[in-house]
């Protein structure tokens, strides 16, 4: 009896324990559990029901929707709606991903799963401060257009009704066409000009990379540059080549011009892809206005697969203020092409501000290592450097060597040397003796990073 009654004494004392608990200590335990366990978690007590109950538990999701059909896929849009209806009320920053939708009956469901969660955070009166839908390819054949329609009109009707909290907006890989894309932008707009009448902080970050549908020629339409001036205060913009055009640059410049006359935007990425429309001429005093009114701004511009000395300098305006720059040919090989005019005359433009360099070329018909050395020092700030392309094993060690004669400012250096050789012994013994030679600029100065690749 005693030995029964001292264990009964113990297990008494252990859960007396945990039942007494600060809710603070239970809340940072709370937060490595699974919603489901949180959810059991509940039915222990009054203490801890109350402790999960706590708004910082439920502040941030992220929920992924596989494009594919299945069960268990269905249950993870119900239960992506069953928790909006229950902790909608302490949603701030929500992420949505939906990859790939092979067939009209997955659309659907995720049409009818963001329906009813929209509408959950709606009568939760939800106050979302950071919303990311992302990947939604509204352009491929797998959507219906009465589904994709149903759609545009729920995310238009909550962002005009529940978007006046938000800061932070993300709509990359959307791909709407012309008419639905402007109609969700006009009603985050509707719902900004709430904001500013109010004297809230309205949408800082705007992600529309991929908003538009690709073969989507933005920069023709005069409703795009106008709804975009409805957008004030905005610090950072992430954009495609396709949308720019003079009348969007003007647009920004006046919406992001702030009380003192000084410019609100501070970051500018834009990606220009070779599939995507980008004949158009933008002037450079456009871009010099901007900047004049945004004196903060950065640029970050990449652009892939468009090769040619006239692409490039119609894009690559010396007015743009760039301090990051991504330059790509992807695995495109052409033998009348070549690197050295880009890095000869069109990336030089930038080299009083440019701050990061990547370089991905193909470029094993012609050497540009030379080119490359004398770019590199002529950039006084350049700080970041990757570059992926044919080069001698000479080159790291030239460049490494005016790194240590302070010739350059780098702290990163990534580097991948193209090889058309499948072994790579001999390059990878080079790399070591070079690692092994600098060891002690590397170790105390520098991100370094340096393989041999095969490229056959």
């Amino acid at each position: 009896m005693k030995k029964e009654k001292l264990e009964e004494d113990k297990e008494c004392g252990h859960q007396s324990v945990w039942a007494h608990l600060p809710g603070t200590c239970l809340r940072e335990v709370f937060l490595y559990l699974r919603d489901r366990d949180r959810v059991r978690a509940a039915l222990v007590c009054h203490h801890w029901h109350h402790v999960v109950r706590s708004p910082s538990l439920w502040r941030a999701r992220t929920f992924n929707f596989s494009g594919r059909a299945s069960r268990a896929r269905r249950s993870e849009m119900e239960t992506a709606v069953s928790f909006a209806r229950t902790y909608g009320g302490f949603l701030e920053d929500l992420e949505i991903r939906f990859s790939h939708p092979i067939n009209s009956l997955v659309t659907r469901r995720f049409q009818q799963t963001m329906q009813a969660f929209l509408f959950a955070l709606r009568k939760t009166r939800g106050r979302l401060r950071s919303l990311a839908i992302k990947h939604m390819d509204l352009d491929r054949t797998a959507w219906c257009r009465s589904v994709r329609n149903s759609l545009v009109r729920s995310l238009s009707f909550y962002l005009r009704r529940d978007g006046s909290y938000l800061s932070y907006l993300n709509f990359r890989g959307a791909r709407f066409n012309l008419q639905q894309g402007l109609e969700v932008l006009e009603a985050v707009a509707a719902a900004q000009q709430h904001v500013h009448l109010g004297r809230r902080p309205g949408i800082a970050s705007l992600n529309m990379q991929d908003f538009f549908s690709q073969s989507l020629p933005v920069y023709s339409s005069p409703g795009f540059a106008e709804v975009m001036h409805r957008f004030k205060g905005l610090s950072s913009l992430t954009i495609n080549y396709s949308c720019l055009s003079d009348q969007l640059l003007e647009a920004l410049a006046v919406a992001c011009r702030g009380l003192d006359n000084s410019g609100s935007l501070r970051t500018l990425t834009v990606r220009c892809h070779i599939q995507e429309p980008h004949g158009q001429g933008i002037w450079g005093s456009s871009w010099s206005h901007l900047a004049k009114r945004c004196p903060d701004l950065h640029v970050n511009m990449s652009v892939e697969r468009i090769l040619s000395l006239e692409g490039l300098s119609r894009i690559l305006l010396s007015e743009i203020p760039v301090r990051d720059l991504h330059l790509s040919s992807w695995y495109f090989s052409e033998q009348e092409w070549s690197a050295k005019p880009a890095l000869t005359q069109v990336v030089p433009g930038y080299r009083c501000r440019l701050q990061k360099l990547t370089l991905d070329l193909n470029n094993s018909h012609e050497k540009i290592d030379e080119e490359l050395i004398e770019l590199i020092l002529m950039c006084k700030m350049l700080a970041y450097l990757k570059v992926w392309a044919f080069l001698d094993i000479s080159f790291l060690e030239r460049l490494l060597q005016s790194r240590m004669e302070k010739k350059s400012m780098l702290k990163t250096i990534k580097v991948r040397i193209y090889t058309n050789k499948y072994e790579t012994q001999e390059e990878d013994e080079q790399l070591d003796e070079i690692l092994l030679r600098y060891s002690p600029l590397i170790d105390s100065e520098l991100n370094y990073s340096a393989i041999s690749y095969p490229m056959l």
